[in-house]
């Protein structure tokens, strides 16, 4: 076996060239077989950062609560029952789903969903909050970007479709329903998305790292076999 693999399915050319599809990542061509060891691997290395983030983010939002007292207390009824009915509960399910034997699987969708969710509940914030407080919350947006690059070790394609789709909703909205004004939603909207190209790159780098770190690995492991079949015959 070459770390999970089966050395019959898996000859030295298959692996000697370091092959990967430039937008996906994923290995390609001879190479593919690969492919699925790597993400099984990939998905027990992250598991335990997964629930952490989960934790930390469930922390975060209860403890966001306290600001919606300190803005906007006439409003703080219904932000609690935003975050108490749907926040709050999504996330615990989610947390305890992460310790199923089936939740590996879907990791990285579930992420991007959470990310997401979690962005649009934030969003929504933003637009039942008055005029002069919405922008208040415009930072639990950068958060929810920030961790969807750099908390919840998502592979790049994964958090790069999360983090465009709240970008993207962030500046529709804000130019087509929030009441803020138009230069702050200018600045905010390039804020958001330089922060999004810089999170792209560093989803890129950490994933591409990962993949040379698993390719070396199953080289060393190979040189390993064959240095022990020459021993044997020796």
């Amino acid at each position: 076996m070459l770390g999970g693999i089966n050395q019959s399915n898996l000859e030295e050319r298959d692996i000697r060239r370091f092959g990967i599809n430039p937008v996906t990542l994923a290995f390609k061509g001879e190479e593919s077989v690969l492919e699925q060891h790597f993400l099984q691997e990939y998905a027990i290395k992250s598991l335990n950062q997964i629930r952490f983030a989960l934790f930390s983010v469930l922390i975060i939002y209860s403890l966001f609560g306290i600001l919606d007292v300190a803005l906007i207390p006439d409003f703080k009824n219904k932000y609690w029952t935003i975050r108490s009915i749907i926040v709050i509960p999504s996330l615990l399910i989610l947390l305890i789903m992460s310790f199923l034997d089936f939740f590996k699987q879907f990791m990285q969708l579930m992420s991007a969903i959470l990310v997401v969710a979690s962005a649009f509940v934030v969003l929504g914030m933003m637009w039942l909050a008055p005029t002069d407080f919405s922008n208040y919350y415009f930072p639990g947006v950068v958060l929810v970007v920030i961790m969807n690059y750099g908390f919840l070790q998502q592979r790049f394609i994964w958090a790069s479709f999360a983090g465009i789709v709240v970008v993207s909703s962030y500046v529709i909205l804000s130019f087509g329903l929030f009441s803020t004004p138009f230069l702050l939603n200018m600045v905010n909207s390039f804020f958001l998305i330089f922060i999004n190209i810089v999170g792209m790159f560093i989803a890129y780098k950490l994933e591409l790292n990962s993949r040379k770190e698993y390719h070396s690995k199953q080289l060393l492991q190979l040189e390993r076999a064959k240095l022990i079949l020459i021993i044997k015959f020796v």
